[in-house]
């Protein structure tokens, strides 16, 4: 975070904004999740060290009632209270004490980066974000052509050309699983979710592959759309998909510790 970050933290927590200005940045915080959580850890920062009392105004007091304060996150009880106990503090300006805040701070979203685990809808987002963003393919034969230009437009974001050459496809070649698998994959990614799924499950059903991924792919839609009930549905395949050590096996088991 940058200097003129920092400046307007101070400011907003000691009440210097004006009324415009709060606004603006209290509609920053609304956006931008790092910048609120950094603001709500300074401002219980500011507020533990204004509460105690004051011995000592030098810089190592103040070193101790920082390290006092991370130790009151980590420690176990007993350790916390005598932590609490020996802190020797004064009130100081925000902006003071700023540069050793920071160095708390780090610590603290480290941990909490540590212990917040993501949802499973976000795993659905980033899987899709990272694997199916763009599609590649090695065929070879006429549905090369067809299969290829649909990849074409997928990869250029023309999603409605690449829907019709792939459903198009599909629909002429039933047999088809990558026809129906990248047909899916668009659906989903213009989230038309009831279309995705149709398809996935028409998908799961060709016996013939020796890995299937309609079924994982049914999750990932399923916890992308996280509708009500979606989200036992979607744990129920990633089962199967286990169970079955079919594509998306892996993933599927580190998800399933999520829920």
């Amino acid at each position: 975070m940058n200097e003129t970050r920092f400046e307007k933290i101070v400011q907003y927590l000691d009440g210097e904004l004006s009324p415009e200005e709060r606004l603006n940045f209290e509609s920053a915080m609304e956006k931008d999740e790092e910048l609120a959580q950094m603001v709500k850890l300074y401002s219980t920062i500011e507020k533990e060290m204004t509460q105690q009392e004051i011995y000592s105004s030098n810089e190592t007091a103040l070193k101790n009632t920082l390290s006092a304060l991370n130790a009151k996150y980590f420690l176990s009880d007993h350790a916390q209270h005598s932590a609490e106990k020996n802190a020797v503090v004064k009130k100081i300006n925000f902006a003071k004490w700023l540069p050793y805040a920071v160095a708390a701070s780090v610590i603290i979203v480290a941990a909490l980066v540590f212990l917040i685990k993501p949802s499973p809808h976000q795993l659905a987002e980033d899987y899709i974000a990272q694997h199916l963003s763009t599609l590649s393919l090695t065929m070879a034969g006429t549905a090369a052509d067809t299969m290829q230009a649909g990849i074409s437009a997928y990869n250029n974001k023309e999603y409605n050309k690449a829907k019709l050459l792939f459903a198009g496809y599909s629909g002429n070649h039933p047999e088809s699983s990558d026809a129906k698998k990248y047909a899916g994959i668009v659906y989903l990614t213009t989230k038309q979710y009831d279309s995705a799924l149709y398809v996935f499950d028409e998908l799961s059903n060709i016996k013939s592959l020796y890995s299937n991924p309609g079924n994982f792919l049914k999750a990932v839609t399923l916890l992308k759309r996280n509708a009500e009930g979606d989200k036992a549905a979607a744990k129920e395949l990633l089962e199967k998909v286990v169970a079955q050590k079919s594509e998306g096996s892996e993933e599927a088991a580190e998800w399933l510790k999520l829920f």
